[in-house]
């Protein structure tokens, strides 16, 4: 059997030796179709993550909540006007009471990197004659720092938000013309007016966050509310953003009396443009590893037909069809084999060059997955191709190609 290999092996090399040109050719246009495959998947995969990065980076991932419809809200603003502080379409959140419990269920689960109780209320802020509806916002500050990176995204203040702090987004301050050391007048339903400073200005590269969001610690709001000891949400962050809709529904099924959402559930159409993306990108590998395998099976066709007189004769001498057809499944394996590892220097050079030339903001990227899927889908398809000039090898009557030459 040994012996048997060894022959097959050097005759492979031979039949490909001959014909250098087609052999280099060959290999380079499977070369080419691997490399467009890696620089494809890099740029999808590289492209995705930054999205969801941008998306949910800095965002819960899961929210748990108890929520029902509620009609629109407005409170009477100190010179008379109305002004809308909830409208139909949202949701008023009933307090969830057992928090700590449902917390500290959370934290013990190794999916999960963050979990963050957060107290919401619906409220106005005054500078001078402007006033402008706010999401009074209360969580803990340190806590909070892990999910929304706020110490980073601090750009007027201390960088190091305390519990005590006073924070606002970056718009609704350049809105009222404020900075860190100022103070505002702070207008919440059924309360007196308060007067706040303002310790920090966060940016957290969103504007519905920045024109809205003003951030105490989780005990300051919840007593300026007066929720007591009551929580509107608890967010979470996982370790795989991807696995987050299964961990939501795991403890959806625990919790069913409670809402738990993935973003993939509030963030359905990015989720479906992503995977128009990856089948587009999926689309366009199979018509490439079409093409490989076109050409493969084309070269080695033209080579059963150049050979018929070699093989014919080494028919004759007693080798056995199977291990003559043997000879150019090895030849597709061999080209395939050269023509995937040019194919994946020329794809990393491909990818290199266009992040450095294009100046993108996000680096592309290649999973070790789909490196397999490619190494292996290529080298099979390569090997496959030989199919069916080994049919066609087959089916030569030595007799015949001897006499005609």
């Amino acid at each position: 059997m040994k012996r048997h290999m060894l022959f097959e092996l050097s005759l492979a090399r031979r039949f490909l030796e001959e014909n250098r040109g087609q052999t280099l050719l060959i290999i380079v246009g499977i070369g080419i179709g691997v490399a467009v495959m890696v620089f494809l998947s890099a740029l999808i995969d590289g492209l995705q993550a930054n999205l969801i990065q941008k998306t949910v980076g800095r965002s819960p991932h899961i929210v748990i909540s108890n929520a029902e419809y509620a009609a629109a809200d407005a409170v009477t603003a100190r010179d008379g006007s109305q002004v809308l502080l909830m409208d139909a379409t949202q949701k008023t959140l009933r307090p969830i009471v057992d928090w700590r419990s449902v917390t500290t269920a959370m934290i013990a689960d190794e999916r999960i990197d963050t979990v963050l109780p957060v107290v919401d209320g619906s409220g106005l802020i005054r500078r001078g004659k402007v006033s402008r509806a706010i999401l009074l916002r209360g969580f803990d500050l340190q806590q909070a720092n892990r999910m929304y990176c706020l110490n980073d995204s601090i750009i007027a203040g201390n960088r190091n938000a305390q519990d005590g702090s006073v924070l606002i987004g970056k718009s609704l301050a350049e809105d009222l013309r404020i900075t860190a050391g100022d103070p505002i007048q702070l207008e919440l339903p059924g309360r007196e007016p308060l007067v706040v400073m303002v310790d920090g200005v966060f940016d957290l590269g969103v504007a519905a966050i920045n024109q809205r969001w003003l951030v105490m610690d989780q005990h300051r709001v919840a007593a300026l509310l007066g929720t007591g000891d009551r929580v509107s949400t608890i967010e979470i962050q996982v370790n795989d953003v991807l696995g987050a809709e299964l961990v939501a529904r795991e403890w959806g099924v625990r919790w069913p009396h409670y809402q738990v959402e993935s973003w993939q559930q509030s963030n359905a159409s990015l989720l479906s443009a992503l995977k128009s993306q990856s089948s587009s990108s999926y689309t366009i590998q199979v018509f490439v590893l079409l093409a490989v395998i076109l050409g493969v099976a084309s070269v080695l066709a033209i080579s059963a037909v150049q050979k018929s007189k070699e093989i014919g004769i080494l028919k004759a001498i007693g080798i056995r069809t199977v291990s003559v057809s043997r000879v150019f499944m090895l030849q597709g394996l061999v080209l395939g084999t050269f023509g995937t590892l040019l194919g994946f220097g020329l794809g990393l050079a491909m990818s290199q060059a266009f992040v450095v030339f294009a100046k993108q903001e996000y680096e592309l990227l290649l999973k070790p997955v789909t490196t397999i899927v490619i190494v292996i889908a290529t080298i099979l398809a390569a090997t496959l191709s030989a199919y069916l000039p080994a049919r066609k090898v087959s089916r030569i009557n030595p007799i015949e190609v001897i006499r005609n030459g």
